[in-house]
């Protein structure tokens, strides 16, 4: 929020929706007659390799749909910003399309994303009404469910909407659609390699012993602390459980889009961490750490106090050393870690919709080792024998636009004729050095916000609290003024003659009457005190956007907050307290 007295502009979207950057996935067994149980089971023996990778939120999971007419298996999974990871999940849905006999619809939030992504090649008959249900995976292949042509392929093609019985039957018959399965294949081609970064961070010891045991374990530390605000750290670094004191470099392996979003979000400095400045050649490997650090405290706290699902996944232990699954495998063994964490996949993917999330579930892995790490400090010192720390890897990338996405802009200028000038505010590049913020850097700042506010900004967004203020005819207004504001503008460009300054006076004129009007309403309320003014009393409109955009980018104190996004998003980079500091 941009607060000022009474007048809060939103500067960014209504909460999120539960199910958004989510992707859905339902798997048809060809047999009607299949066990569903059993075919959950040979679908996660068959992935188990595969889904023991690092997740950027949820990982991937199954569960029974047995009271619908057409009994199936369905997951979803939140994949939050890691775009990769719904990628990751269509080839996992492929290779399991290939090993058994299942037809696969797949979609997120926006709809059928694989037709999205192939949109330059689908056929020109397809269209948002009638795509439900008209591309499945079968045979590890999409195939695109066509409309007829012939009187024969009426019998058993679907004209308008179609099914999901229809489709599945209609998907066995069909061949594959190449140019669709082209597309796919390029976004997914690099699977089962992925887009992995390794980091050099400082960490306590029992937290390195927990990321080695388990790397996986990375992407919740990470998640909490992402969507953690000031107040919590503070108060997990205030009931710490682990020891800060006794820290270690080592380097740990995150996505892509969890390293951009850990290196990218600020923090504070805190006292219980040393604070070492920007120049300093162990800066990011101490900023790094002390993020995860937090992360791994929230985490450790959520563990505090339940014990529903360990004694849950105890049993679950317990049962398959009862059938052998371990094999008289020596615990501790390399063996016996490799079945466990087998165990634990498949455990987490069959998790149920109604049961503890996977969230909870790797508190509990997390406190667990932890405790191990505690109740052995011999263990710990292992760690600093063989520390062999190797430095992050290079993140150029971040600064990088792919080849393919460079020549898909040009090439969407070209065809649709863009003035790039005319439709988005040139942005100037910012100095490295931006502690000094001089008069023209705030002229700069107030150009790109007033920018920034007549093209993106709306009125939706507003709430003023406690005034009478009829939304409906102040818009009116300034519709009205905006189209007189358009017609002399037109008239400019139509005439050379010297009535194009009496025009610009007239426009001028109109706007000092409505701001006028505009302050006659707002008299009796305190809205008007709030609001710098000049010498002359007039109000002034960039003082005051510009003031109330650094008090608010001041109130976020080192965290990312909507005044740093939009600052960021205008190509504007005001240094940090700290960063002045040092």
């Amino acid at each position: 929020y941009f607060i000022q007295s009474n007048l809060r502009y939103r500067m960014f979207s209504a909460p999120e929706p539960k199910d958004q950057n989510t992707v859905f996935y339902q798997i048809y067994p060809t047999d009607s007659l299949s066990n569903l149980e059993d075919l959950r089971f040979q679908c996660l023996k068959l992935l188990s390799d595969d889904l023991d990778v690092i997740w950027n939120a949820e990982s991937f999971s199954l569960e029974l749909k047995e009271a619908t007419t057409l009994p199936h298996l369905c997951g979803k999974l939140w994949f939050d910003n890691s775009v990769d990871d719904e990628w990751y999940v269509v080839w996992l849905l492929q290779k399991l399309s290939k090993l058994i006999p299942v037809v696969i619809k797949v979609w997120d939030d926006d709809g059928c994303f694989l037709l999205i992504e192939a949109a330059d090649v689908i056929p020109s008959w397809l269209t948002p009404d009638n795509s439900d249900n008209r591309l499945l995976i079968f045979q590890g292949r999409c195939v695109l469910i066509p409309l007829p042509t012939t009187p024969a392929e009426m019998v058993w093609l679907p004209q308008n909407m179609v099914s999901i019985e229809q489709a599945i039957e209609c998907a066995q018959k069909v061949s594959q659609h190449l140019e669709i399965n082209k597309a796919i294949d390029l976004k997914i081609q690099h699977f089962p390699n992925r887009n992995l970064h390794k980091i050099r961070c400082h960490l306590p010891m029992p937290l390195i012993h927990a990321l080695t045991s388990n790397p996986s374990l990375i992407s919740p530390l990470i998640s909490a602390y992402l969507h953690s605000d000031n107040r919590e750290i503070q108060h997990v670094i205030k009931n710490r459980q682990l020891n800060w004191g006794d820290t270690l470099d080592t380097n740990i392996e995150v996505t892509r889009c969890q390293y951009a979003q850990l290196y990218s979000q600020r923090i504070g400095t805190i006292s219980a961490w040393p604070h070492l400045p920007v120049g300093h050649v162990d800066h990011q490997a101490h900023d790094l750490g002390v993020k995860i650090a937090c992360g791994a405290e929230i985490v450790l706290a959520i563990a505090d106090g339940n014990y529903q699902v360990d004694k849950e996944f105890s049993n679950y232990i317990n049962r398959l050393k009862s059938i052998g699954y371990f094999d008289d495998k020596l615990e501790g063994s390399r063996a016996f870690t490799e079945l466990m964490k087998k165990a634990e996949v498949f455990f987490q993917a069959t998790r149920t919709e109604g049961s503890e999330t996977s969230y909870t579930i790797n508190s509990f892995k997390l406190k667990s080792l932890v405790t191990e790490a505690n109740d052995s400090p011999s263990l710990c010192e292992t760690y600093r024998d063989i520390a062999n720390v190797q430095e992050s890897d290079n993140d150029a990338w971040m600064d990088e636009i792919p080849s393919d996405v460079q020549k898909w802009f040009v090439n969407s200028r070209k065809a649709n004729k863009i003035d790039s000038d005319s439709n988005h505010c040139e942005m100037t590049d910012v100095p490295e050095d931006s502690s000094n913020v001089s008069k023209d850097n705030l002229d700069d700042l107030n150009f790109k916000l007033n920018g920034f506010i007549d093209k993106i900004s709306s009125h939706e967004g507003a709430e003023v609290p406690g005034i009478d203020l009829n939304v409906d005819d102040f818009m009116e207004c300034l519709r009205d003024f905006r189209d007189q504001v358009d017609k002399a503008a037109a008239n400019a460009e139509l005439s050379e003659s010297d009535d194009t300054s009496s025009i610009c006076s007239e426009s001028e004129e109109e706007m000092k009457e409505y701001m006028q009007e505009l302050e006659e309403q707002l008299r009796g309320t305190t809205m008007s005190e709030s609001f710098a003014k000049d010498g002359t009393g007039e109000l002034d409109i960039d003082f005051n956007l510009v003031s109330n955009v650094l008090n608010s980018f001041s109130a976020e104190t080192g965290l990312n907050g909507p005044a740093s996004s939009v600052l960021a998003s205008l190509g504007v980079h005001l240094p940090r307290d700290e960063d002045i500091g040092t």
